[in-house]
């Protein structure tokens, strides 16, 4: 596959932009920031999946969403697709063809990719493309640096070969499961035959009790047939039973009924004797209870009679207690009148006073302003000379500090050169290191003097000295080298944070020097307005002098004004209060006249008294006749009820003596003919009939009962034998599956590092192939170990990568990527950048020969190389200039012959 063209819409500093492509080299170049690098990035998060930051930081600033449009044509069916990705949900892939979306969201998308990129199902485009199609600026040769652990963490997961190890950790769990479901077979298998065991003794049981539910049966019938015999002769006698007892009841209860009605006549001639004497009592008492009555009657119309008279007594008094109030107020307004009258004659004398006070108060206003005036300026005054003393304070402060500024700021200028300076010390240590590092290990290897790698002795030595004594020389120079690099980073990050502390200085310097202008300038205003109010102040001591003599004078007049407005109150009350008077004197006419009505309707109650007195004395003598007579009155009218009660009550007796005469003869009679003695033999046969009849029913049902559960205990017994069958079935298909399962995990357990070794295989020879061609020299022989390390033989002796220069290490790096790319995907297109990165001009120029070779070989569709030099302008097929402009939209592309 080749990518034909990326469009890029809100994507950090790109606004708009579309880039085209054809097949071969394509150099990006550009100024730092110019957004060459966003380009690769946004191949990675449209196809690959892959983005190192937060969506909002990939959107341009200002933006709420960016959109990225990648058109490819695929090595499938040499057909372009267009792949488009936004930053809020929008992700499909379009066919331009059919004009229409044959992907949409990110499952479906996926799987369209690693179906055109060339790739397994599952594959992890994110690190595929990390580690081999697109490494990240600076990390290109980072991971093969790392701990052989850390290698073995990256490179696993980007060859599958993890995926070995979790299929076969994935099995562990199936082969458990299978394990476990085997022991609950034979845990089944065990209960069945736990329980089939019992399958004989249930059989027998089963046989027994069906011939006892036999014979019982038909003993029941026998026994229905005599309880059915019995019951009739019983039934008979109780016939016979029941009417002599109705009999004896009836003749009972007759003889009871005659008992009630003795009784109850005599009850009824007691109350009519009761009646008869309440009668004669009344007849007595009757004439003086008529007497009683009427004193009553009279009694009642002067009880009214004195109530009225009481009224008016209290309205009487009434009267009288307003007549005094209303002769109160009449002396009250009298002397409210007075005084009004004096008040205008007051007001009279007062009038010529009032002009001197109004003249007084004029003064004193004027004077009263100009006093406030100026204090309201000493204030002011006072507030000014406290802030110029403030300024004058801030000013010397922001002196001090500008002085400080100016003295810590000198060495500003120092920074980058420090800053570089101790970028270089680090590296120099670092390569110091290795070479250390890698000398230990070389003596470690070496023996009796001999050279490790030869196996005879070194001829570089001189007369008398050992391998070992050349060794710790060296080590000893190198480890002085070391601290010598290492005081000198000390001194430089002492001299760096002084630098930087002198940048801060350097950026407070123009704010201080703008703070003492602004300082200067507000002193200059304040000053100013001082000298104004000072110039404009006046003596007020005369004026306060002047306020205190006004005031005096006034204080002796004695606010005329007021008095004169307090009397004019006072007048303003004098018509009201002759209106008041004239009133009051009406109303003591009528409260004179009401007094007199009053006592006119007390003088018709004068004979109450005597009146009261005689007819309570005819009550008091009449009570006792009064208490008689109604004690016996309802007694008396009750005597004809009475008379007509007794004359029933005999009757009724009579009547009830012939019936129980009548009753008994019937009892007598039917007594006569009934045999109890024979009817309590017959009941005692039959209910020992209906005994043995209800436990023979009883014991039938429980055999019934009993037989229907051995029936079903053998049918479960029998199934229990059928499943128990297809227990031991299932028990030896879960044995042969676990058999397989184990084979298949032991097998992958053993493919993981296989499968690695040929992959590294293949890897390291086509990565071999590569770098000889980059580097030029064919005697070096580049290896990928199984443990993902990069090691380099030349003239028989291993460098591990670490010892490599760093342009043999980015030479290195590069043949590895693109052997795995390779190797693991139908992928035959890269992106490097900034790959010349620690390479001298040579290696650089070499570099972007052989990239160029790798395309025209057709061993790679589509090369991609960023740089910010011109080192591949002569060897690319395509150059790309990127320039940011305001509108984001500048962008050159040059097609090179």
């Amino acid at each position: 596959m080749h990518i034909t063209k990326i469009e890029l819409e809100d994507i950090k500093s790109h606004k708009a932009a579309a880039f085209e492509f054809e097949r071969g080299t394509t150099a990006i170049t550009g100024a730092n920031g110019a957004g060459k690098t966003t380009i690769i990035e946004a191949v990675a998060w449209t196809l690959f999946d892959l983005l190192d930051y937060k969506k909002d930081d990939f959107v341009r600033r200002g933006t709420k969403k960016g959109t990225v449009n990648v058109t490819f044509e695929s090595s499938l069916d040499e057909r372009q697709y267009r792949v488009y990705r936004d930053t809020g949900n929008g992700y499909y892939v379009y066919d331009p063809q059919l004009k229409m979306r044959i992907a949409d969201k990110k499952e479906e998308v996926a799987r369209f990719l690693w179906q055109h990129l060339g790739v397994e199902a599952g594959t992890d485009l994110e690190a595929l493309f990390r580690r081999a199609i697109g490494v990240p600026q600076g990390t290109f040769t980072a991971i093969f640096l790392e701990t052989a652990a850390e290698r073995k963490k990256a490179f696993d997961k980007l060859l599958k070969v993890e995926e070995y190890r979790q299929g076969a950790e994935k099995l562990r769990e199936t082969s458990r499961y299978i394990e476990t479901q085997i022991t609950i077979v034979r845990e089944k298998i065990a209960r069945a035959e736990g329980e089939l065991a019992r399958f004989e003794t249930v059989e027998t049981e089963y046989k027994t009790y069906a011939e006892q539910a036999s014979e019982l049966a038909d003993n029941l019938e026998l026994l229905n047939a005599e309880v059915s015999e019995k019951s009739e002769t019983v039934k008979k006698f109780d016939a016979v039973e029941t009417e002599v007892n109705n009999l004896k009841t009836g003749f009972e209860k007759l003889q009871t009924e005659k008992i009630r009605a003795e009784i109850l006549l005599e009850q009824k001639q007691n109350e009519l004797n009761q009646a008869k004497s309440a009668a004669e009592k009344i007849k007595l008492v009757e004439t003086d209870y008529q007497k009683h009555i009427a004193a009553l009657g009279m009694l009642k119309e002067l009880e009214r009679e004195r109530v009225e008279r009481d009224r008016l007594n209290q309205e009487k008094s009434k009267i009288e207690t307003a007549r005094a109030n209303v002769v109160s107020d009449q002396k009250r307004f009298q002397e409210n009148l007075e005084k009004a009258l004096n008040a205008r004659r007051e007001i009279e004398s007062l009038a010529p006073k009032v002009a001197q006070q109004e003249e007084l108060e004029k003064h004193l206003n004027a004077l009263q302003i100009n006093v406030a005036n100026a204090q309201a300026k000493e204030k002011l005054i006072k507030s000014l000379n406290e802030k110029i003393s403030r300024l004058r304070e801030s000013y010397k402060s922001n002196q001090t500090q500008i002085k400080e500024a100016e003295a810590r700021s000198q060495t500003a200028g120092e920074f980058e050169a420090l800053q570089k300076r101790d970028t270089d010390i680090t590296r120099q240590i670092a390569r110091l290191r290795a070479r250390l590092e890698h000398d230990e290990q070389f003596q470690q290897a070496m023996k009796n003097g001999m050279c490790p790698i030869l196996s005879q002795k070194c001829l570089n030595l001189k007369p008398g000295e050992t391998l070992e004594t050349f060794l710790r020389s060296q080590f000893s120079e190198l480890r002085v080298e070391i601290a010598a690099y290492e005081k000198g980073q000390r001194e430089n990050a002492v001299a760096l944070k002084t630098s930087r502390e002198a940048e801060k200085f350097l950026a407070t310097l123009d704010t201080l020097r703008n703070r003492e202008q602004e300082i200067r300038e507000e002193g200059m205003r304040l000053n100013e307005e001082l000298r104004v109010l000072q110039n404009g102040a006046s003596d007020f001591s005369k004026s306060q002098t002047d306020l205190r003599e006004i005031e005096a004078k006034l204080k002796s007049l004695d606010n005329p004004k007021a008095k004169i407005q307090f009397y004019k109150n006072e007048t303003t009350r004098e018509a009201e209060l002759r209106e008041r008077i004239a009133e009051v004197e009406k109303n003591l006419e009528r409260l004179e006249s009401d007094k007199r009505i009053t006592d006119e309707k007390l003088e018709s109650y004068k004979d109450l008294h005597e009146n009261w007195a005689r007819y309570s004395g005819e009550r008091d003598e009449t009570a006792a006749a009064h208490r008689e007579f109604l004690m016996n009155e309802n007694l008396a009218k009750l005597l004809p009820e009475r008379t007509r009660e007794f004359d029933a009550a005999g009757e009724k007796l009579a009547n009830l003596k012939t019936e129980s005469e009548r009753a008994e003869t019937d009892f007598n009679r039917a007594n006569a003919d009934y045999d109890r003695e024979t009817h309590a033999r017959e009941k005692t046969s039959l209910a020992e009939a209906e005994k043995r009849q209800t436990e023979t029913r009883a014991n039938l049902d429980y055999t019934r009962k009993r037989e229907t559960q051995l029936a079903e205990e053998l049918n479960r017994l029998t199934e229990i034998r059928r499943a128990m069958q297809a227990e031991f079935q299932e028990k030896e298909r879960l044995e042969k599956i676990g058999e397989a399962t184990n084979f298949i995990r032991d097998t992958l357990k053993e493919a993981a590092p296989r499968v690695a070794r040929n992959y590294v295989f293949h890897v390291s020879m086509e990565a071999n192939q590569m770098f000889r061609e980059i580097s030029g020299n064919a005697e070096r022989t580049l290896k990928w170990t199984e443990d993902y390390g990069i090691v380099l033989e030349e003239n028989g002796f291993e460098r591990p990568f670490v010892n490599l220069s760093g342009g043999e290490q980015m030479a290195a790096a590069l043949s590895v990527r693109l052997a795995l790319l390779k190797q693991l995907s139908d992928v035959r297109l890269a992106f490097f950048d900034e790959p010349t990165t620690n390479m001298d001009a040579e290696r650089r120029e070499r570099l972007a020969e052989q990239i160029s070779h790798i395309t025209k070989r057709k061993t790679f569709d589509q090369l991609f190389v960023i740089s910010h030099d011109d080192t591949f302008e002569g060897y690319v097929d395509n150059v790309i200039s990127v320039a940011a402009s305001e509108n984001g939209k500048a962008i050159d592309q040059l097609p090179l012959g």
